[in-house]
């Protein structure tokens, strides 16, 4: 029987070398797997068209409600019914206007720049003579 109180044995008989097909699939195997690795964290920093738009739409309706909620409780507080909420509405919507054009000014710097080559199709057929 083994002895459990010492632990880990050292080992006395050194790793057989991979051989073989069998080899050479592990080590392509590893390759790809730090390549999906790597492709799918650069994809983590990117969004869909749906996730900007529901981005933007959040920034600036939470912006909003924010203003208008806080104005009907200093409406309440001071006993002023629509004024500050009106007011502050207003204020709420402009920051919502603020907020979306940071996000998408923020979302434009991080997307890929475009190849300029692939922007414009190559005219072979020019009429210029």
């Amino acid at each position: 029987m083994a002895d459990f109180k010492r632990g880990k044995q050292p080992n006395s008989t050194p790793k057989r070398p991979e051989t073989g097909k069998l080899g050479d699939k592990i080590q392509r195997a590893r390759g790809e797997r730090l390549g999906i690795a790597a492709a799918f964290a650069m994809r983590q920093n990117e969004l869909t068209g749906a996730g900007r738009a529901f981005r933007m739409a959040s920034e600036f309706v939470a912006a909003v409600i924010v203003a208008t909620a806080l104005g009907l409780a200093l409406d309440a507080f001071f006993g002023t019914r629509p004024i500050m909420m009106i007011v502050l509405m207003m204020l709420g919507f402009a920051a919502g206007v603020l907020n979306v054009t940071r996000a998408a000014a923020e979302m434009n710097a991080a997307a890929p720049k475009p190849d300029p080559d692939k922007l414009v199709p190559v005219d072979d057929d020019d009429d210029d003579d």
